[in-house]
């Protein structure tokens, strides 16, 4: 016999952040993504952290309703199947199936419901019509006319902690990120390769249920540090993705060196000032990580002076700025830095290295950019048709090409056997 679990204990936290990107600022359009996590405390666990990206394509002109759907369906799925997922060694096995096989179909399935409850109190007008061919073809048009779901194709990112599992949930690109104590850094989802450039698989797809990843962990002994979701925006304003995966270690060594409150009031200008020397897009971070790694409220202990102290340097000052993560900087800003430096001056940290990349004239290359591109177009979403109500699950297709997933075989029917755990709302 196994020896008997031992759940971690103590209070988690859960905080985030989404800004308006600085491009969709300059252009007028509004913040694409959507964040939501549950209780509104953000205290657990219980905790759900569900983050959406809504695509910038002009087919998906609503994606901005599409991506807050997305956290709002994510986060009533989550909170039922909660209603099963006591911490009970048993049952980790039926919930985790349960998770598998249920949530990817009830997930799209309420999405669409939402979208045509939008729809039918809001219906895609002919100015959107007219404003899409503009920008577009006439053929964008009748894809849309055809399936207006289309217009509020998004992505999604989303967690569930207690104190008995975690589970991880994926549908297209952002990231999720686990941080281990000792500050390692891992992705507990396989990244898709396909999911190359621009492309994304999304919640407009046709039969999209077949494009979510779960990941089930059972907490039997350690657990993350710092569990980080971030729209694609924020990994794409860095030079490369081995500077991006480094932000998880340096926002876990700021929650314990500064605390929850500076890291809170931090977020908002990191990720806008990510965006404006980055990718340009919207960008959304959320954070979840045990109290536990956060410093000591404890007051220091009284010292009787005897004698006069001795003169000691002045101790490091908490009202002094918070440094950032380690993101992309202004290209001119390092410029001008390294033309100041003295050599008896405090060495400069040095800024990550951009790729080498053909150019046609002779320009100084910027510090840093986005990983594929300056501005980052979602893929052009296939048409949608009507789904079953609780469709089969299957794995990752592996083939290479979005297209061809239509090709694949139908795989086995879900357990009867297991748990019937959703309702409608």
């Amino acid at each position: 016999m196994g020896k008997t679990p031992q759940w971690p204990t103590g209070v988690w936290r859960v905080i985030g952040q989404s800004v308006q990107g600085a491009s969709h600022i300059r252009a007028g359009i509004p913040n694409q993504d959507a964040i939501q996590w549950f209780p509104d405390s953000g205290v657990g666990p219980p905790l759900i952290l569900s983050v959406s990206d809504g695509h910038g394509s002009p087919r998906n002109f609503r994606s901005d309703v599409g991506a807050r759907f997305a956290v709002e369906v994510m986060t009533d799925l989550m909170r039922e199947l909660l209603l099963a997922g006591q911490p009970d060694p048993a049952r980790l096995t039926t919930i985790k199936r349960t998770a598998e096989e249920r949530l990817p179909g009830e997930l799209l399935r309420r999405w669409r419901e939402a979208v045509a409850r939008h729809l039918k109190d809001n219906p895609i007008t002919a100015a959107e019509l007219e404003t899409l061919e503009k920008r577009r073809d006439p053929k964008a048009r009748r894809i849309i006319e055809r399936d207006p779901h289309i217009a509020y194709g998004a992505t999604l990112l989303s967690v569930l902690i207690t104190s008995a599992f975690i589970l991880y949930l994926q549908l297209g690109d952002g990231d999720i990120l686990t941080v281990a104590d000792n500050g390692e850094v891992t992705r507990p989802m396989t990244r898709d390769p396909r999911l190359i450039a621009n492309e994304t698989t999304s919640l407009c797809m046709d039969e999209a249920w077949r494009e979510v990843q779960i990941k089930f962990q059972a907490l039997y002994g350690p657990h993350p540090a710092l569990i980080v979701l971030s729209s694609d925006g924020y990994a794409n304003s860095f030079v490369n993705d081995a500077a991006f995966i480094k932000v998880g270690t340096d926002i876990l060594d700021i929650l314990r060196t500064d605390g929850l409150e500076v890291v809170a009031q931090s977020l908002g200008p990191w990720l806008t000032d990510a965006s404006k020397a980055g990718s340009g897009d919207d960008i959304t971070l959320g954070l979840i990580f045990p109290e536990a790694i956060l410093p000591s409220a404890k007051p220091a202990p009284a010292v009787l002076v005897e004698k006069p102290p001795r003169a000691s340097v002045p101790r490091r000052r908490k009202t002094a700025p918070v440094r950032a993560p380690e993101a992309i900087k202004e290209p001119e800003k390092a410029l001008e830095a390294q033309e100041k430096a003295q050599p008896e001056a405090a060495p400069v940290a040095p800024v990550a290295p951009v790729e080498a990349q053909s150019t046609e004239e002779e320009k100084p290359q910027p510090t840093a950019t986005p990983r594929e591109a300056e501005k980052p177009i979602p893929v052009e979403k296939l048409p949608v048709e009507a789904l079953p109500a609780e469709p089969p699950p299957v794995e990752m297709p592996s083939k290479p090409k979005l297209e061809l997933i239509k090709e694949e075989e139908s795989p086995r029917e879900p357990s009867k056997k297991l748990p019937s755990i959703f309702h409608d709302g």
